[in-house]
């Protein structure tokens, strides 16, 4: 998959209920680095912030390479229920691509990349350019760009069932 540059600022102002075990997910499939994870731990700091969290967040970038045993750490700490920790990263990629599909030449490639490397996820098969469309329905890219803020409300839909609110 292209390298979609996540920052922790961008990853909190979408999804700012993500879990420690979501962001782990996300670093070690390398769609954060260790800088974002910094990033998004100093968003989420409170008055209750666990000592890990503190650290993480105050991390200076020559103590990076920290990161991942604090997420870690955190990670196997975080009492959440489980969760698909696919669909947060899906939601989140898909966003960043729309928001800047400026700056890529062929957007929806990337797309079936993303369709590919999470394994074909259903939800969003109507983005993928080489799947059939529904019988009665023109295929063009206006249509799959259609599909695709469809795709993403549906994704905000299922979040805000979670009491995941974006």
């Amino acid at each position: 998959m292209k390298n979609l540059p996540l920052d922790g600022h961008y990853i909190y102002k979408k999804t700012p209920w993500i879990n420690w075990k979501e962001l782990l997910y996300g670093f070690e499939h390398g769609f954060i680095d260790e800088k974002g994870v910094s990033e998004y731990a100093c968003e989420t700091l409170t008055e209750k912030s666990s000592q890990e969290a503190i650290e993480l967040a105050s991390l200076l970038p020559q103590e990076h390479y920290l990161a991942s045993d604090l997420l870690q750490s955190l990670a196997d700490k975080d009492l959440s229920p489980a969760t698909d920790t696919t669909k947060p990263w899906i939601f989140l990629l898909l966003s960043f691509l729309l928001e800047h599909q400026e700056d890529y030449e062929d957007p929806l490639e990337i797309v079936e990349e993303l369709y590919a490397d999470f394994d074909y996820p259903e939800e969003i098969t109507s983005l993928v350019r080489y799947m059939p469309a529904p019988e009665g329905v023109e295929g063009s890219e206006e249509r799959l760009f259609e599909n695709w803020k469809i795709a993403l409300s549906a994704y905000k839909d299922f979040f805000e069932q979670q009491n995941r609110s974006i």
